[in-house]
């Protein structure tokens, strides 16, 4: 009994179970994994999309009808610039820019101002709220009747005046602003592409007022631009007048200031009629040989000081005159005559003396003459630098004078540049003035109406078909995606493939789900016998002939347990044990269910015996639907006391193996109570039942841990109730998976 030879053979063939398929996929969802995804969520489905209707069509049918009338203008292609030069005064071609900035202005306060002036909005309730909420009028909105019964109920709940409104109404530019804000809610301006065609669409629940409303926005901003370019043109022409006025004061102003400038400053007209600097001039080439001459007065003088050192001959010379010359010979002839007397008489002789007299008198008239000389020469030298003194001194007071004249006629150049230039602006503002004045009462609007509003005959909100349909297709897809995120966080077991990917175990069989009377133990065995060749008959035979298969030792003990109660273990029980009857073996249905079951759900017939007289021998009845299968109630099993240890239940089981071929254990569930790990000593091989879409993956764990830190001797687990519509995964079913052909070939 649960030697270790039998453990490990068993664990042996669990892994060749617990093998993979080399040829299946994982993680691939499919069309058929998303149908029985919709099938294990369609109360789901069902009742969301049924809610959502219902909300949707209670919405729907409170929603005020709201009606868009639309009226049509077009903008002209060309935009006149008032100022532009006359060259370009035809116009210029409106662009992209322009024609959005055009709607932006039938979009702005200012010009929706004026179409609440001209339909006089103020007074309509609709756009003046502060009117309806005044006078108390009914509100017209799902919104508003909302708003209104949460602000009674915080009345009653809030302080006395917390909601109290302001007596009277708000000024009148605050109504203004709530009207104009109420019609730019209500109002669109659109184009289609590049069309020059603006559409202005208003929705209010008249449709009467919608089109008035929309015609209204056209015919203001029509009007609006005639007007803006009538006061265009108007300012225009004023502004011409005015600078053209300026410009000829000024160019006036110029010729003046030019006249007076020129005669300040002795300005000529004609360069060839200007005689200072003809004088200029001559002074010039006077000073030049002035200069000449001063040079060679100042050569003279110095030739005669050489003379006078001897460092060069009078011959040629300033000192070189007729009073010299003949002085120069007579003294030779002196020279001669004294040097001859000398040697005749001797140097003491008075006509030598006579002679040295004469001598000295000429000698001194000879630098009489040189003197004089000199000083003429010095003479002229003073008077020559004088006159080139005055010359210089006359020529740059001249050029001073040309200096400023010249800056003076820069300045002339100057003032004439300036009155051309404001000759030339006169001359285009008059012609400009010209052209617009004669047209400045005869202007033409920059847009057009093509396209009149028409009182609208059907609602544009709400579609209520187009509502209903699409927030049902909604719900939908709403409710498919929150039944996807359900299923992510769904931890329930439903298939073989994610028990064996939890707790590393096999699958033994697929038990499918009764229907509605399958359930109670008390049809489980008729139902057998009944329909021995049924889908669930044939799920209990591929439990009891894989363990057959796996339990190789004579008189197994098995025990079906499961982590929680209501997974369906009792059914699990009798069905594996009805199963081994059929095929001839003897085999007891031990129940070891703490809690005193009702016999007569097995099929049992219980006599009233005492509890004292209830003992082995007498406490085992046969289930009367099946042959060689008996029954044994070891929670009510007594023997004159209770089985409590392991060493009592080791005996009962032994005494059971003497008279049975199978011994089947129904036994109370791992995590509530710890009878299981109790008895897997006793047991060669433990079955754990999971209810299919029941038991959670953490329960599976946890009971599967259980058992192993009690050495149990785990066989596999058995999925108890499965659906195959709700299945996930691509496990094998058996006949499960072919229910059509299963019930046409066994006749079922």
């Amino acid at each position: 009994m649960n030697d270790p030879t039998v453990r490990n053979k068993l664990a042996i063939d669990m892994d060749i179970l617990d093998r993979d398929d080399p040829g299946k996929t994982y993680g691939v969802i499919g069309f058929r994994d998303a149908l029985r995804l919709v099938m294990r969520r369609k109360y789901f489905i069902l009742s969301f999309v049924l809610v959502s209707s219902v909300l949707i069509g209670v919405a729907v049918m409170s929603m005020a009808n709201t009606f868009t009338a639309t009226a049509t203008l077009v903008l002209e292609r060309n935009d006149t610039r008032m100022l532009e030069a006359v060259t370009q005064l035809e116009s210029e071609e409106r662009d992209r820019a322009a024609i959005e900035t055009e709607m932006d202005i039938i979009s702005s306060r200012v010009f929706v101002g004026r179409v609440v002036n001209a339909a006089n909005l103020i007074e309509h309730p609709w756009f003046n709220t502060y009117l309806r909420e005044q006078s108390g009028d009914a509100t017209t909105t799902t919104s508003e009747h909302i708003v209104g019964a949460v602000k009674t109920v915080l009345a009653k709940l809030l302080p006395s005046g917390y909601f109290a409104e302001g007596s009277g109404l708000p000024s009148e530019s605050a109504q203004r602003d709530r009207a104009i804000s109420m019609l730019i809610s209500r109002m669109s301006v659109s184009r289609s592409g590049e069309s020059f065609a603006v559409t202005v669409r208003v929705s209010t629940p008249d449709p009467e007022l919608s089109a008035m409303l929309a015609n209204t926005v056209a015919s203001v901003y029509v009007e609006w631009s005639r007007d803006l370019k009538k006061e265009a043109m108007a300012d225009a022409v004023t502004f011409l007048r005015e600078r053209a006025e300026k410009i000829a004061t000024q160019i006036a102003d110029n010729e003046r200031a030019i006249a007076e400038f020129s005669r300040m400053n002795a300005l000529s007209s004609d360069e060839r009629d200007d005689l200072l600097r003809k004088r200029i001039d001559e002074m010039s080439t006077q000073l030049t040989a002035a200069r000449v001459e001063l040079a060679s007065a100042r050569a003279r003088q110095e030739q005669a000081r050489r003379v006078l050192t001897g460092t060069q001959p009078a011959e040629g010379t300033a000192l070189d005159s007729t009073l010299l010359s003949t002085l120069r010979s007579e003294k030779a002839i002196l020279v001669r005559e004294r040097a001859q007397h000398a040697s005749n008489l001797g140097a003491n002789h008075p006509q030598v003396i006579d002679t040295d007299a004469e001598l000295g008198s000429v000698d001194a008239m000879i630098e009489q003459e040189h003197q004089r000389i000199l000083d003429d020469l010095s003479g002229e030298e003073r008077i020559i630098n004088d006159r080139v003194g005055q010359l210089d001194a006359q020529i740059s007071q001249m050029q001073e004078t040309v200096r400023k004249r010249s800056l003076a006629e820069i300045r002339l150049r100057v003032l004439e540049r300036e009155l051309i230039a404001d000759q030339k602006m006169h001359d285009l503002v008059v012609a400009r003035l010209g052209d617009l004045d004669p047209f400045s009462e005869i202007t033409k609007p920059s847009a057009r109406v093509v396209s009149v509003a028409e009182v609208p005959t059907k609602p544009s909100f709400p579609q209520k078909d187009r509502i209903l349909v699409g927030g049902i297709g909604g719900a939908m897809v709403l409710s498919l995606i929150l039944a996807m995120l359900l299923e992510a966080g769904d931890t329930r077991i439903r298939s073989g493939d994610r028990i064996r990917q939890v707790a590393r175990l096999p699958n033994l069989a697929n038990v499918p789900r009764s229907r509605g009377w399958f359930h109670r133990r008390t049809r489980t065995t008729r139902a057998l016998v009944e329909r021995p060749r049924s889908i669930q008959a044939e799920a209990f035979r591929s439990l009891y002939l894989v363990c057959r298969a796996q339990l190789t030792i004579a008189k197994p003990v098995v025990l079906v347990t499961a982590p929680l109660p209501g997974d369906g273990v009792s059914s699990v029980a009798l069905g594996l044990a009805c199963s081994a009857a059929r095929d001839g073996l003897k085999t007891v249905y031990v129940e070891l269910d703490p809690r005193l079951s009702d016999l007569a759900r097995a099929g049992a017939d219980v006599p009233a015996t005492p509890e004292e007289n209830y003992c082995l021998t007498n406490a085992t009845y046969p289930v009367v639907e099946v042959d060689g299968l008996d029954r044994l109630d070891a929670a009510g099993l007594d023997c004159g006391r209770a089985l409590k240890r392991s060493k009592d239940m080791r005996l009962l089981i032994e005494g059971l193996r003497a008279s049975y071929d199978l011994i089947v254990i129904d036994c109370a569930p791992v995590l509530v109570t710890e009878d299981a790990n109790w008895m897997t000593s006793l047991v060669d091989a433990v079955l754990l039942v999971t209810r299919f879409g029941h038991t959670t993956e953490q329960e599976l764990a946890s009971a599967v841990s259980r058992l192993r830190l009690n050495r149990a001797p785990l066989l596999g687990t058995v999925l108890n109730g499965v659906d195959p519509r709700l299945q996930t995964g691509e496990d094998s079913l058996g006949a499960m998976s072919y229910p059509r052909q299963a019930r046409a070939y066994l006749g079922t």
